[in-house]
């Protein structure tokens, strides 16, 4: 899977960032530097990333979401609501089925869904010490993290799905339902590969439908 998630970003990269044959050492720099201004700036809250490329009869999608757009927070969870949350979102994602639905003649079926972010990380570290005795946190957070003064948290959650589809010459569109389950979630930049057609859309709640 680690693999096809390469191979997924490369593809998706490809099209869409240009770096100039020859450039100078210096304008190399400039542009390395731009480009991770531009990841740093990339991290909008009501914005999320989506990537899809077709691969014989294999969809890869990859969905990249700040972490409020899913669950209201960012924070390394630190209440039973905040768990419950977090596990409702990563249900609801792993349930591509309903997000992402292709059009029928493509035969589509979802065969894999995996949820990566720091805080599922951090929920595994955190969640047993609501249950033990309590520690020495001075200079720490409630669940012994610690703390910097006007340091703003800036947390991800990343999806990858792979979906089979029986006919994949007939795939010509996908509805894409996130804006519902996760309404703060504003705007979705879309990119896509699909056998020799490649492009990018901008979809809202209101125009959610991508037409390949």
């Amino acid at each position: 899977m680690y693999l096809k998630h390469i191979a997924l970003t490369a593809s998706l990269m490809t099209p869409f960032v240009l770096v100039a044959l020859g450039a100078s050492a210096d304008e190399k720099h400039e542009h390395d530097h731009d480009q991770e201004h531009r990841q740093h700036d990339a991290h909008v809250h009501g914005i999320t990333a989506l990537n899809l490329a077709l691969e014989g009869e294999e969809v890869h999608i990859e969905l990249d979401s700040p972490a409020a757009n899913i669950v209201g927070f960012e924070h390394a969870p630190s209440s039973e609501a905040d768990h419950a949350a977090l596990d409702e979102a990563v249900a609801a994602l792993k349930n591509g089925d309903q997000l992402f639905r292709f059009n029928n003649e493509a035969g589509c079926r979802m065969e894999e869904a995996i949820v990566t972010s720091a805080l599922l990380e951090e929920e595994h570290d955190d969640y047993p010490d609501k249950h033990s005795d309590d520690h020495d946190h001075e200079g720490k957070g409630e669940h012994g993290h610690e703390e910097h003064e006007g340091e703003e948290t800036h947390s991800d959650i990343e999806v990858t799905y792979h979906f089979e589809c029986e006919l994949p010459a007939k795939l010509t569109q996908l509805t894409v339902e996130l804006f519902e389950v996760f309404p703060a979630t504003e705007v979705l930049n879309v990119q896509y590969v699909i056998e020799s057609k490649q492009g990018a859309r901008e979809l809202t709640a209101k125009d959610h439908v991508v037409k390949f």
